[in-house]
């Protein structure tokens, strides 16, 4: 087909007919139609194609697919987001720039440049810390592997050797905001939040009020969450693994549009990646992204301890660096390193049990399984990989909990995770005195061990969906339950006899 004149039309003509148009609308938003028009065009391909690239190339639009467009900046403009300071934050009086504002402001806007204001006005003074890289890098997670360490060095020439050397426990000077006032006046704690309004996307202003926590319900968080997964998944949909996290994040802020509950009631990134059972953060081998958990499952069959498809605690960083010197990769060694004598059969055996006994606040779940300040971890990089996983993992039984089918089954469940904190009752006793399990008759021991994996075994058939036995089937697990609690029972007695006689 020949070229029209139109098709011809130099690319500074397009520019300023997209210029005129964008700042006659007051959302920045642009259409197909609306160029042609102004152009005196007809509906030529070619030029329709130039006119895309031209708008979808630039990175300042977002395109819906079907001859939208809309202005990022003007998107953008008081837009309303959450973020959440943790406990260690709240501690030290400071909030990290980390990766909160990013997918929100224009790129060339660095963390650390994001200004940053009280709803008075205020803004707020920065400062420098100095940490651990373990402990500051989950602050920057959602920057991407391409940008983190960009991100460092602009913060301080001290951060240059990071060109060479990213050990976790390199000492890294960041540039944080000073929230000692802010804290204090609304005696700020775990669980509040900051309502944020971003007021220039090019400059990277931000002002920020007070999220009572009491105000932000468990209920419209999970609403809130599983909309912006859907919304993820349209991005991951559409440019698969392109774009950078930033850009992802931002892209499906503007694809959720009005399917995104209010912010208000929303969650924050860190809230989001942490609870979201959906979108993980993986890796396509040349940087890290945002992908959807199903379609990474189907390439990845690592099966664990329990039997599931369950990553687990899985963590994903970029090449060279460990985020803890301890062991993080797999929730079964973890549970040994920290001092847990659980399974992870039986960490998801207390979570549905207390599902069954309707007690549905993690804390409740974490205290009884794991106990007050029983856990030993390397540093604190273990630790936070350790909580999201178990927090991750209540939120995915809790939130999937079919009491209809479990009900046959959870009595006796329940009486296996009785014997189990007998055993870890037992063996916490053997701690405060400071026996030596070698010392003690190996023989005993080893049948002590034989019990709770037989028990192990059972709690693993119960807590599998798909078992759904007749009566006969209970009566005889519960038959064999049994027989395992009396000889538990005679074994710890021996075996706590030994110990008062040894001492």
């Amino acid at each position: 087909m020949a070229e029209t004149k139109s098709d011809q039309l130099p690319l500074s003509v397009l520019e300023a007919a997209l210029e005129k148009l964008t700042a006659a609308s007051p959302e920045g938003k642009v259409t197909m139609s609306g160029m042609l028009r102004e152009l005196a065009s007809g509906k030529a391909q070619n030029l329709q194609n130039r006119i895309d690239r031209l708008i979808s190339g630039s990175d300042t639009y977002f395109s819906n697919g079907s001859g939208e467009y809309q202005l990022r900046s003007r998107f953008f403009k008081d837009f309303r987001i959450i973020v959440t300071p943790d406990e260690w934050e709240i501690s030290s009086n400071i909030l990290i720039p980390g990766h909160r504002f990013a997918p929100f402001l224009f790129e060339e806007v660095f963390p650390s440049e994001t200004m940053l204001s009280a709803a008075d006005g205020a803004a707020l003074k920065t400062k420098e810390i100095a940490s651990p890289l373990l402990q500051i890098f989950p602050y920057y997670m959602l920057l991407g592997s391409e940008q983190i360490f960009d991100v460092f060095m602009a913060d301080s020439p001290a951060n240059s050797r990071l060109r060479t050397s990213r050990q976790p426990e390199e000492q890294i000077t960041i540039q944080v905001w000073d929230m000692t006032d802010f804290y204090a006046e609304y005696e700020f704690s775990a669980g509040d939040a900051l309502l944020c309004t971003v007021e220039d996307f090019m400059s990277g202003k931000v002002r920020f009020e007070y999220l009572s926590g009491e105000k932000r319900r468990s209920s419209e968080l999970k609403t809130w969450i599983t909309a912006f997964e859907n919304a993820v998944q349209k991005e991951i949909d559409r440019f698969e693994d392109y774009l950078e996290i930033p850009d992802q994040l931002a892209w499906s802020f503007y694809l959720g549009g009005k399917e995104l509950p209010a912010a208000e009631t929303g969650a924050s990134l860190d809230e989001f990646i942490r609870k979201s059972l959906r979108i993980q953060i993986g890796d396509n081998g040349e940087h890290t992204i945002l992908v959807s958990a199903a379609s990474r499952k189907e390439h990845e069959h690592d099966h664990c301890e329990c039997g599931c498809d369950h990553d687990h605690g899985e963590t994903h960083l970029p090449e060279g660096l460990s985020i803890s010197k301890g062991e993080t990769s797999a929730l079964q060694t973890m549970l040994a390193e920290v001092g847990s004598p659980l399974t992870p059969t039986e960490v998801d055996s207390f979570i549905l049990d207390n599902c069954y006994a309707r007690e549905l606040e993690f804390e409740d779940f974490f205290a009884r399984a794991f106990g007050r300040e029983k856990l030993h971890f390397a540093d604190e990089a273990q630790q936070v990989v350790f909580y999201n996983y178990a927090e991750e993992r209540f939120e995915e039984l809790s939130g999937n909990y079919n009491r209809y089918d479990d009900e046959p089954k959870a009595p006796i469940r329940s009486d296996i995770v009785e014997l189990t904190e007998e055993r870890m009752e037992f063996l916490d006793y053997l701690g405060t005195m400071n026996s030596d399990p070698e010392k003690l008759p190996q023989e005993k021991v080893q049948e002590l061990a034989a019990v709770a994996g037989q028990l192990n075994e059972i709690l693993r058939l119960l807590n599998d969906p798909g078992f759904t036995p007749e009566q006969m089937e209970l009566e005889q697990l519960a038959e064999t339950v049994e027989m395992r609690s009396v000889d538990q029972e005679k074994l710890i007695a021996e075996l706590t006899k030994i110990t008062e006689q040894e001492y």
